[in-house]
C-alpha cells in the first residue's frame, strides 16, 4: 500500500531553458524545487523561520506585447507570399502560436518579483511571477505561517491627529492614455477602410488584419488594466460597446480570406493572394469604418473633458 505524501503542490512548473521550479507546501515547511533536467535540488523554508515574504510588481510590458503581437501576424501573413504547401502552412501555425503565446501573457497580468526572508537567506521564489498567483500564493501560506508563529500584536493606536500629521499627502496617480490611443487607432482604422474602399487597386485593405488585431490586444489590455486604476467609467462604457463590432469585423475579415483561399486551391495555376484580395464588401466596410468614427470621436473628446474636470 503506497504511503499517501504530506506535500500539496502550490504552484506551476515555472519552465526555463534549462530546467523548471516549483513549489509545494507541506504541514511544517515550504519547498522549491529546482530541476536542471538532469539533477534536481530541494530547499526547504520552515514556516516558523520565515521573517518576510517580498511582493515586487515589475513595469508593464505594453510597447513590447503590442509590437510582439503586430510582428506575429506579420508573420503569419507571409504565408501569403508562398506557394508550397508546407511553407503556407509553417507560417500560418508559427504565427497563430506566437499570436497565442502573446493573448495569454496579457491575459495572466501583471508581472512580479517574490523573495522569501529568513535569518540567514534570501530566496527569490521564481514560480511566483504575477501578481495574481502571488495573491493566491500569500493567501495558501500565510495562515501556515500564522499558526507555527502565532498572530502579531496589533501596535497601540495613535491619536488620529497624529496619525495624519506625520503621513505625506497621497499623490493621485493619473489615469494612462491607453483608451485614447485605442480610440486614435479607431480613427486610422476607419481612414485606412475608407481609403482601401476608395482605391481598391492599391491594396490598402492587407494593412486590416494588422491593424484589426492590433485594437484587439489594447481593447483586452485596456480593459484589464483599468481595474483600480482608472475611474473614467463612461470611457470604458465604450470601450466595451466596441468589442461586439471588432469581432464583427474581424469574423468578415477571416471569411473573405477563407473565401479567397477556397478560390485560389481551385486555380490550376496559384497566384499570389494579396493581390486578388478585397477584405470587406461595401456594406461590410461602410459599417466598419461608420462605428471607428462614431466610437473614436466619442472616445476622445470623453477623455478631454474627464483630464480638465
Amino acid at each position: 500500500m503506497s504511503r499517501q505524501s504530506i506535500y500539496r503542490k502550490l504552484t506551476g512548473r515555472r519552465r526555463g531553458v534549462f530546467g523548471y521550479s516549483q513549489l509545494w507546501t507541506a504541514p511544517d515547511h515550504l519547498l522549491l524545487v529546482k530541476s536542471t533536467r538532469f539533477a534536481e535540488y530541494y530547499q526547504r523554508f520552515a514556516f516558523a523561520d520565515i521573517q518576510a515574504v517580498v511582493i515586487t510588481e515589475l513595469p508593464d510590458r505594453i510597447a513590447a506585447q503590442i509590437w510582439s503581437a503586430i510582428a506575429a501576424i506579420a508573420w503569419a501573413f507571409l504565408a501569403l507570399l508562398m506557394y508550397g504547401a508546407f511553407a503556407k502552412g509553417f507560417f500560418v501555425i508559427t504565427g497563430a502560436l506566437a499570436s497565442a503565446a502573446v493573448v495569454v501573457d496579457v491575459l495572466r497580468g501583471p508581472r512580479c518579483r517574490c523573495h522569501l526572508y529568513t535569518a540567514v537567506s534570501r530566496e527569490l521564489l521564481e514560480p511566483v511571477d504575477r501578481v495574481r498567483g502571488a495573491r493566491a500564493f500569500l493567501a495558501e501560506i500565510r495562515p501556515a505561517i500564522e499558526a507555527a508563529q502565532g498572530h502579531l500584536d496589533h501596535p497601540p493606536a495613535e491619536p488620529a491627529s497624529a496619525a495624519f500629521a506625520d503621513r505625506p499627502p497621497e499623490v493621485p496617480q493619473p489615469p494612462g492614455y491607453l483608451p485614447e490611443i485605442l480610440f486614435l487607432v479607431f480613427l486610422i482604422d476607419a481612414a485606412l477602410v475608407l481609403a482601401d474602399l476608395r482605391f481598391p487597386s492599391n491594396q490598402i485593405g492587407n494593412a486590416l488584419p494588422t491593424t484589426f488585431f492590433a485594437e484587439i490586444v489594447l481593447a483586452i489590455v485596456a480593459l484589464i488594466r483599468r481595474a483600480g486604476r482608472d475611474t473614467r467609467r463612461l470611457i470604458y462604457v465604450v470601450l466595451v460597446a466596441t468589442l461586439g463590432c471588432i469581432g464583427w469585423d474581424a469574423f468578415n475579415l477571416g471569411r473573405s480570406f477563407l473565401v479567397l483561399l477556397a478560390e485560389s486551391a481551385r486555380r490550376p495555376h496559384p497566384q499570389p493572394l494579396m493581390t486578388a484580395w478585397e477584405p470587406l464588401a461595401h456594406g461590410e466596410a461602410i459599417f466598419a469604418a461608420a462605428w471607428r468614427i462614431t466610437a473614436g470621436v466619442i472616445g476622445l473628446v470623453l477623455a478631454y473633458l474627464s483630464r480638465v474636470a
